[in-house]
């Protein structure tokens, strides 16, 4: 029989990966998006499978409970005949947030409702009008982590303690716990993943590692107007692939035993510097960056001496995480889940895909 999922945040580089995964499994997907002026034919994450039979497209806004609570209710409408059969449920994958750490510092009320206001309604839409009959997923992150391995850099797991230093994580931490407290309080299957950085050609064109990509195939293709601008490219991060990832999240709602249910970590076990980044994605150009200066004063020159980066204060955050490395070994012991694609093959993937773009506005 035909499996459904609820899928928020459908638009984004997670939630666009995530349905069309589930689409090619044979899902029926329910996708919560919302009014835009901008068609929904015209997001590139979206355009090869919009027009799915098995997609439906219902509007839903984060910052109205109201309408959080329309969406699940029109859902549960087409979902009716379904769950009437015994054993079946439906999956939730929740992926819509105010994701970007940076913007959270200017909106963070905003931030707060989207990403743990939004999550409690949520959730309690769903208990009122599917019981107990779904499964729930939801997008955490390694940022609820902070500054915890600056010091001594030590790798982070489930136990690690969390430190959130923005609005973004502060809030993720909130809806953490209440992902926590509705699966131990009321008997739901929910789990929290804890993602580390993941990117993807996907990745929205205001995230530092597209910023770079996007930066360089300009340079490339000849359409640059200056230098890249960038924050603190010292700033460490587990950099995964989100095509990777979201197929951990996949795993996290297929256990048969609804006690074994816990919380993951998905991560590389590995860390690079937001300017190992910057080096490697030149490299794929053929060019090796030459740095000089320091802090706000720093450069890098190409081949023939060019300044192609610089650093901007505009940039910076009034708190920022220095130092993240995440330990998978519980997911992978559990769930078999295993990383593909390298930081290398991801990065070079993105260059790639931002020159054609590139090339195709030329």
């Amino acid at each position: 029989m035909q499996k459904l999922a609820i899928v928020t945040g459908i638009t984004g580089q997670d939630g666009s990966y995530l349905a069309q995964y589930l689409l090619l499994k044979g899902y029926k997907v329910y996708a919560g998006v919302r009014r835009i002026s901008m068609p929904l034919s015209s997001n590139s994450n979206l355009k090869n499978f919009i027009n799915h039979p098995n997609l439906t497209l219902i509007n839903m806004d984060f910052l109205d409970s109201g309408s959080i609570k329309s969406f699940v209710e029109t859902v549960g409408k087409y979902c009716n005949g379904y769950l009437k059969l015994m054993d079946n449920y439906i999956e939730v994958y929740n992926l819509a947030a105010q994701s970007h750490v940076g913007e959270s510092f200017k909106i963070p009320a905003i931030t707060h409702q989207v990403n743990a206001i939004g999550v409690i309604t949520l959730l309690e839409s769903l208990r009122h009008v599917f019981n107990n009959r779904f499964r729930f997923y939801q997008a955490s992150t390694s940022e609820l982590y902070g500054n915890a391995a600056t010091v001594d850099k030590k790798i982070l797991n489930e136990e690690s303690e969390f430190k959130p230093i923005s609005p973004y994580a502060i809030s993720k931490l909130s809806a953490f716990l209440t992902v926590k407290n509705f699966r131990e309080a009321h008997g739901i299957y929910a789990v929290n993943g804890i993602l580390f950085n993941h990117e993807s050609p996907r990745r929205g064109i205001e995230f530092v590692t597209r910023k770079i990509t996007n930066g360089l195939a300009q340079y490339a293709t000849g359409q640059n107007e200056g230098p890249i601008q960038l924050g603190n490219i010292k700033a460490k991060r587990d950099w995964g692939d989100a095509r990777d990832y979201i197929k951990a999240m996949y795993m996290m709602l297929q256990l048969s035993d609804q006690n074994k249910v816990k919380d993951y970590v998905v991560a590389t076990g590995e860390t690079y510097s937001v300017k190992d980044f910057c080096d490697l994605a030149f490299k794929k150009i053929g060019v090796t960056l030459k740095w000089f200066g320091e802090g706000i004063h720093e450069v890098a020159l190409n081949n023939d001496d060019e300044v192609v980066i610089e650093i901007s204060s505009k940039f910076y955050r009034p708190s920022d995480v220095e130092y993240l490395l995440g330990d998978s070994s519980l997911i992978q012991t559990d769930l078999n889940w295993k990383r593909k694609n390298s930081f290398k093959t991801l990065v070079f993937d993105m260059v790639e895909h931002d020159i054609e773009l590139c090339k195709g506005k030329s």
